[in-house]
């Protein structure tokens, strides 16, 4: 049982308890990106009527910007050993690290809400019971996986990584199959619906990257850099952008089904196998929504604890913290407007306007001004070189935020500078110029300092808390 349950949490993973190959990295990825809410994302596309062919583009486009920078992200795991978030204490400092930190885990609850009630919709529809059950049984299944923690995580998504490509070929030959069965969406082409979805698509890949290399911190130190990268940027591409793609395409003549019962829709194109091809497509989602209970999990201990944390956590505190997030996330995914698919637009734009300045710093910093040179003790202390708060870091996260509103357009408020561009919402590449540049231009002597900072392999007992 205790092999079984991680162990370690937000502390420095020593080398000798490093495992794993930088491409077990790709099923990964792929499972996490290969579920039926990015195939409602997808539709996204179609419902603000951009048109099949420019929404397939954006899609593409959109989630290799986006997963540039999640990959980055990725190959900062294996040099660091330690989770992304309690990382932003180099930028942020200690205490300052806790804004990112809380706008994370918003996010995490966001998206395990939306996932949840997909999940939980299809299991009432297989097993006839109220929609609020399935939502429970689904998330109580997800909190398991993400009581368990790194090994079963990746374990089971490298399993369903294998069945989502056979589900993935199934699926999208009975849609094509079935294309112009029933009259198409409505369609107004025009470069601003085109660059909202090419934006939903990066943001889909950015949101990973609060927690993108929580995944990749047990890998041997000799698996990092290059390998890192690609396997992550390759997986979670591919599982992205072909169930978006599959969304987007059933969307145009289904768009209604998808959005009210993605999954039991989806399942029921199948000639064959309709029920067992959506168990599989529950059992994705799940294998997903863990990453989005896990998150919240480390990222609420980086903001809480003093130091790195105990080497060990017991597991009656990784059942009532995962336990915690989980309650919450059902509650609100119970109580959660039956708009789904407006619902989701929002939140993905909401998010990247507050999470695009963060990863900007994080990268810039990482690597352009310390090109990886990090004091990892100094991280985890409260003693440390990285100080209680950089207002620096705060001040230019702060500019960069509200330089994005002018180029902001979203339901929730159209900037100026949209109106001006006919709509075109080009705010998260400004807020990534301005919080890069800003944070680069304030801090780019800082490496000088950096001469003294060990770059041998974490061990057991430089990962102790200072």
């Amino acid at each position: 049982m205790a092999t079984f349950i991680e162990q370690r949490t937000i502390g420095a993973i020593p080398e000798e308890e490093r495992h794993g190959r930088a491409w077990h990295l790709l099923p990964l990825w792929f499972s996490l990106n290969a579920t039926v809410m990015a195939a409602t994302t997808g539709a996204i596309g179609i419902s603000v009527g951009a048109g099949l062919v420019p929404t397939l583009i954006a899609i593409v486009v959109g989630n290799l910007i986006g997963s540039v920078f999640m990959a980055y992200h990725s190959a900062q795991g294996p040099q660091l050993g330690l989770p992304q978030m309690i990382q932003s204490r180099a930028q942020f400092g200690f205490f300052g690290a806790a804004l990112p930190n809380l706008l994370a885990i918003i996010m995490y609850i966001g998206y395990f809400s939306g996932a949840g009630v997909i999940g939980g919709q299809a299991i009432a529809s297989i097993f006839g019971m109220p929609t609020s059950t399935g939502i429970i049984i689904c998330n109580a299944l997800t909190w398991f996986i993400a009581f368990a923690g790194y090994r079963v995580i990746h374990a089971f998504d490298r399993a369903m990584a294998a069945v989502s490509v056979i589900v993935l070929v199934l699926l999208f030959v009975a849609a094509i199959a079935h294309f112009g069965s029933a009259p198409p969406a409505e369609s107004h082409p025009g470069f601003a619906n085109f660059f909202l979805i090419l934006s939903i698509a990066a943001s889909w890949q950015i949101t990973f990257a609060p927690y993108v290399s929580d995944y990749s911190r047990y890998l041997p130190t000799s698996q990092g850099g290059a390998k890192t990268f690609w396997y992550t940027l390759i997986g979670s591409c591919a599982g992205a952008i072909t169930f978006m793609a599959l969304g987007a395409i059933v969307g145009v003549y289904a768009l209604e089904s998808l959005s009210a019962d993605a999954i039991v829709y989806l399942s029921s194109l199948s000639p064959v196998g309709a029920p067992l091809i959506a168990i599989i497509l529950v059992l994705g989602m799940i294998g997903a929504n863990c990453d989005n209970l896990y998150g919240p999990y480390m990222a609420g201990l980086s903001t809480v604890t003093q130091a790195g944390g105990p080497p060990h956590v017991s597991r009656l505190v990784r059942a009532a913290v995962t336990g915690g997030f989980a309650l919450l996330g059902t509650a609100i995914g119970i109580f959660l407007s039956g708009d789904f698919l407006t619902n989701l637009q929002n939140l993905i734009m909401l998010l990247l306007y507050m999470l695009v300045p963060w990863t900007a710093i994080n990268l810039v910093d990482f690597y352009l001004i310390h090109r990886g040179r990090y004091d990892v003790a100094a991280i985890v202390s409260m003693r440390g070189r990285y100080g209680l708060v950089n207002w620096k870091a705060i001040a230019t996260y702060a500019v960069a935020v509200i330089a994005q509103v002018p180029f902001m357009s979203c339901a929730l408020f159209v900037g100026p500078a949209a109106n001006a561009l006919g709509g075109v919402d080009i705010a998260w590449v400004v807020g990534l110029i301005v919080a890069g540049g800003l944070h680069y231009l304030l801090n780019r002597s800082a490496a000088a300092r950096d001469a003294d900072i060990p770059v041998a392999p974490i061990t057991a007992a430089t990962a102790v808390t200072a």
